[in-house]
């Protein structure tokens, strides 16, 4: 656990330098709570029980989009971006294990995009609750919280491992980061497909999609790690 905590501080203090990373970081949250409050608020004024609900389901999607895209920065620049500054190799060469550099960089990126998600999320009801009198029909349903809490580690898991495995494999930091946002659409697609929908999230929905994530996390990280081999991106960067 000390040399996975020393490999947290290394990429913190390294992220909090890197202007790409903060402002993304920032204006993210800030822009889908405020996009969520919106929602929340026109629904209020809405008589039609359908529309009410799909843009409540609407204003949910934006805080399951958070975990998965906000650590996409960090993860991508983990590996590629400390190999384009030549400052990988010297760690590479320490005594961690692949393991423990692997685990300390992706928690790097998951712990941030939780506290950025859960944060975001205590900000939209802090600021929404005023606006419509009160906690909002259909939040802080079974639902709604098991998705905002179960569902985003797994979607922030899941893009970290995708990021990471393609970091692993990628010349590139900007490559790297373009090729991950497409790869993590798989995760959150059913999410933007059901958000369109009249009928209200279900725990059904939220069981079946963390099913999903879950299964196809441990797929992910297992090759992100097995790809993970110092040797082979020492050589194959040479």
């Amino acid at each position: 656990m000390h040399r996975i905590n020393v490999i947290l501080l290394k990429e913190w203090r390294e992220s909090l330098r890197n202007k790409m990373i903060l402002f993304g970081a920032i204006f993210l949250p800030l822009f889908m709570v405020g996009a969520a409050v919106v929602m929340v608020y026109q629904g209020r004024g809405i008589d039609v029980p359908g529309a009410q609900i799909a843009l409540f389901n609407m204003a949910l999607m934006y805080f399951l989009i958070l975990p998965a895209v906000i650590p996409l920065a960090i993860a991508a620049y983990s590996i590629i971006g400390e190999k384009e500054q030549g400052s990988l190799e010297p760690l590479l060469a320490t005594p961690i294990s692949d393991l423990e550099l692997f685990l300390g960089k992706a928690l790097a990126s998951v712990i941030p995009a939780l506290i950025l998600t859960w944060g975001s999320f205590g900000l939209f009801l802090g600021v929404s609750i005023p606006l419509v009198g009160g906690i909002p029909p259909h939040v802080l349903t079974p639902p709604w919280i098991a998705a905002i809490f179960g569902l985003a580690p797994l979607l922030s898991l899941f893009s970290v491992g995708v990021t990471m495995l393609v970091s692993s494999r990628a010349t590139d930091a900007r490559a790297a980061y373009q090729v991950s946002s497409l790869a993590i659409l798989p995760g959150i697609v059913p999410l933007i497909v059901y958000s369109s929908r009249k009928t209200l999230v279900s725990l059904f929905l939220v069981g079946l999609e963390g099913a999903v994530l879950i299964v196809a996390s441990i797929i992910v990280l297992y090759f992100a790690i097995k790809v993970f081999r110092r040797e082979q991106i020492l050589t194959r960067w040479k």
